[in-house]
């Protein structure tokens, strides 16, 4: 093998290589994992002392809200595996990996707004007062994932 030839390979080998530890970091950094909603559930049951109907009210919007959930983050699984397979065959940046990468972004895009969308959908049943609490909890847990 010539030395240029040599020189290819190894760039192309490093591109491979910090495009995938880009992809890894991303998704750590991006994507840090989520609490349990039951654990999120038990504290806010617990924190508004919900009446019999608006703990009814919240496990119908749940459960309602737990389908579009479910869908939404495996089309990001999958989303995630087509950027890994075309990382894996694709011997450059091109704009099928750009699609990818636009493909996981859409998809956690349209998973965030559907988990504020059902926050505040959760809001409306709670009281005023119920809602001060809710506030403080919903924003404490997100801080707590910033960290």
């Amino acid at each position: 093998m010539t030395q240029d030839l040599r020189r290819l390979a190894l760039t192309l080998s490093l591109v491979v290589i910090a495009a995938i530890g880009g992809v890894w970091i991303g998704g750590r950094i991006f994507s840090p994992p989520a609490p349990p909603h039951t654990e999120f559930h038990k504290q806010l049951y617990a924190a508004l002392e919900l009446t019999a109907e608006q703990r009814q009210s919240l496990e119908a919007l749940d459960r309602d809200n737990s389908k579009e959930e479910t869908y939404q983050r495996e089309a990001l699984r999958i989303a995630n595996r087509n950027l890994a397979n075309l990382l894996e065959h694709e011997p450059a940046y091109n704009e099928n990996i750009e699609a990818a990468i636009v493909e996981i972004h859409t998809a956690m895009n349209t998973l965030q707004v559907l988990t504020i969308k059902h926050i505040y959908a959760m809001r409306e049943i709670l009281t005023p007062e119920q809602r001060t609490e809710f506030d403080r909890l919903v924003a404490d847990t997100l801080r707590e994932h910033a960290k």
